[in-house]
């Protein structure tokens, strides 16, 4: 059934590739949450770099560390999450398909 109130935050799953030190690659997760723009958003929101993307609609993740530990959305991981251009890139493509079911953004 199709709601047309939606919430304002929606979770989805961001797999990453992350490069291991022998040269191969491992495959990681985490739970984003996402605030969700509408339509009219979208225009302004095409124009942005996929950091200041991420900076207005992902508002916290469910993420661990090596450790099993939970990793908290603190403005001090969230900047340190940003600059992991891999990461962001796979976060942003996520969720612009939850969004919006928009084709990836360059």
């Amino acid at each position: 059934m199709f709601i047309l109130a939606p919430t304002e935050t929606f979770k989805a799953k961001v797999t990453v590739n992350v490069a291991t030190q022998s040269g191969g690659w491992r495959e990681e997760s985490f739970v984003g949450i996402f605030r969700r723009t509408y339509e009219a958003d979208r225009k302004r929101l095409l124009e942005l770099s996929n950091v200041d993307l991420l900076r207005e609609v992902l508002t916290g993740w469910e993420m661990v560390d090596e450790e099993r530990k939970p990793v908290e959305f603190t403005p001090q991981n969230f900047e340190a999450f940003l600059q992991l251009s891999g990461a962001v890139r796979d976060a942003m493509a996520v969720y612009w398909k939850h969004n919006v079911g928009a084709k990836e953004k360059n």
